[in-house]
């Protein structure tokens, strides 16, 4: 993702005017992240958890090494038709900016392509995970869990800390003022879903449950709408920005779905 538009989604999750990604725990996009990267530093963060860290576990053995790292290319291969139709709805979110017009029938086509692609790869990833918690012993299920849910209790400090340090800097190359970034944070609020994720509570059990025999991978896998969220920030953004700052947000979402068209073919 481009630096300047992490550092607005960081923003934006920062201020919690927006929950721009899910608390699943169980994979990363590809080649990021929010992949992300979406923000996806927090997505890095919770979602590539289980397969990720798991990797990390000292006491793998050599055999238990190899699978996991078959499960991993598993997922990447799964996250390339979500990359291919996310760069698609970057393009045209990015003709509707240069035209100062958000068009709900315009992305439709493009956000249905990219919830296909979301539910096949949630299917790799239910198997994946049911795969992994059958590949690892008890002990290192349990190892697993605490890592990540140490990993989830220090997330809210760590972004404040970065908030504090000035990490987001005023808005980057699209030099938002603090009124600009307050109503879009208003707007936000305001677009908010009426139905949510799961609350915080519900996805530490469904964590925790990992660590005994009886597991429900399809608890965990519950892969990102990054179209959605990327619409839902555009819609935010686009009525604040100075026509200088329209066409150079354009031009980042040129530049994020290109990285992804790329990504998708590595």
């Amino acid at each position: 993702m481009n630096r300047w538009m992490k550092r607005i989604v960081t923003f934006a999750s920062i201020t919690s005017a927006l929950a721009l990604v899910p608390a699943g725990v169980a994979f990363a996009q590809d080649g990021t992240p929010q992949a992300a990267q979406h923000a996806r530093q927090h997505k890095g963060g919770h979602r590539k958890g289980l397969v990720g860290a798991a990797l990390k576990l000292e006491s793998l053995t050599p055999d238990q090494r190899t699978q996991i790292e078959q499960l991993v290319s598993q997922r990447r291969a799964a996250a390339k038709p979500v990359r291919q139709a996310d760069a698609q709805v970057l393009e045209v979110l990015a003709q509707q900016v240069f035209a100062d017009r958000m068009d709900a029938q315009a992305l439709a086509p493009s956000l249905a392509v990219e919830r296909v692609a979301v539910a096949q790869e949630r299917s790799i990833d239910v198997a994946t995970l049911g795969q992994l918690h059958s590949i690892l012993t008890p002990a290192q299920r349990a190892e697993l869990v605490d890592k990540i849910e140490a990993r989830m209790a220090n997330g809210p400090r760590a972004a404040e800390g970065a908030k504090e340090r000035g990490a987001w800097k005023g808005g980057g190359k699209l030099g938002l003022s603090e009124q600009q970034r307050e109503q879009i944070k208003t707007n936000l609020q305001a677009s908010r879903p009426a139905t949510v994720d799961p609350q915080r509570g519900q996805m530490k059990a469904a964590l925790e449950s990992f660590r005994g025999d009886a597991f429900d991978a399809s608890a965990l896998a519950r892969p990102a709408d990054p179209g959605a969220r990327e619409v839902r920030l555009t819609q935010a953004m686009l009525p604040v920005l100075t026509p200088n700052q329209r066409a150079t947000y354009a031009d980042m979402l040129k530049h994020r779905a290109e990285h992804e068209t790329r990504a998708k073919k590595a």
